[in-house]
C-alpha cells in the first residue's frame, strides 16, 4: 500500500506545477501586473484561497517562474557545451532545440520576452533575476561563438540571437494560421547563416 505521505506530497507537487504552468501562460499573454491571483485560479479550476495555500503572494509565484525559465535555457546550454565548430550545424542544432520547445511549451519561450519587457522600465530585483535567466544562454552562446571564431560582437549576437528566437516565438503565436512556424524557423535561419 503507497505511503500516504508521498501521495500527499506528489498531489501538492502537482498543484503547484499547475498553478506555475498557468501563471506562465497568463504571465506571458498578459503580463505579470495584469494578471491576478483570480485569473490563476480561475483558469485552473482553483479557488484563491487553494492557490494562496500554496504560494503567499503573487511575488512568491513569479519568483518560482522566473527559477523555472531558467530552467528552460538548460537543453540550448547542453549543446552549445559541445565543442562545435561549424556556425551553421550549431545555429541548426538550436533550431532543433527550439522547435521542440516551441512545440511543446512555447510559453516558456514567451513568458520571458513578456516580463522582461514588463519590468525593463522598473529597475529592481525581478529585473536582475529575469536578465540573469537571459545570462544563463547569452554566456553559453558567447562561449560557443568564441570556440568558432573570437570576436568582440559576439555577446551582442548572442542576446539578438535570443530576442530573435523569442521573436520568432512571438510572430507564430500572432500569424496562427497565416503563417506556419516551420516557414518562420527557416526564415530565421537564412537570415543568421551563411549556408541555408
Amino acid at each position: 500500500m503507497p505511503d500516504p505521505i508521498n501521495k500527499k506530497a506528489a498531489k501538492r507537487i502537482a498543484t503547484r506545477k499547475r498553478i506555475l504552468d498557468t501563471a506562465t501562460y497568463l504571465f506571458a499573454r498578459l503580463g505579470y501586473h495584469k494578471t491576478t491571483i483570480q485569473d490563476i485560479a480561475y483558469h485552473i479550476g482553483m479557488t484563491t484561497g487553494a492557490v494562496f495555500h500554496h504560494y503567499s503572494s503573487k511575488t512568491d509565484i513569479l519568483e518560482e517562474v522566473v527559477e523555472v525559465l531558467n530552467h528552460s535555457f538548460d537543453q540550448y546550454v547542453e549543446f552549445l557545451e559541445k565543442k562545435h565548430t561549424d556556425y551553421d550545424e550549431m545555429i541548426h542544432g538550436m533550431m532543433e532545440i527550439f522547435m521542440d520547445r516551441f512545440h511543446n511549451r512555447p510559453d516558456s519561450i514567451i513568458a520571458l520576452a513578456s516580463l522582461a519587457a514588463e519590468f525593463s522600465g522598473i529597475r529592481g530585483p525581478d529585473i536582475i533575476k529575469i536578465q540573469a535567466a537571459y545570462d544563463i544562454f547569452v554566456d553559453a552562446f558567447e562561449a560557443a561563438l568564441d570556440r568558432i571564431e573570437p570576436k568582440k560582437t559576439n555577446r551582442a549576437l548572442a542576446v539578438c540571437f535570443i530576442s530573435g528566437l523569442q521573436g520568432v516565438a512571438l510572430q507564430a503565436l500572432v500569424r496562427d494560421g497565416e503563417m506556419d512556424i516551420d516557414d518562420l524557423v527557416a526564415g530565421f535561419i537564412c537570415l543568421v547563416t551563411t549556408n541555408s
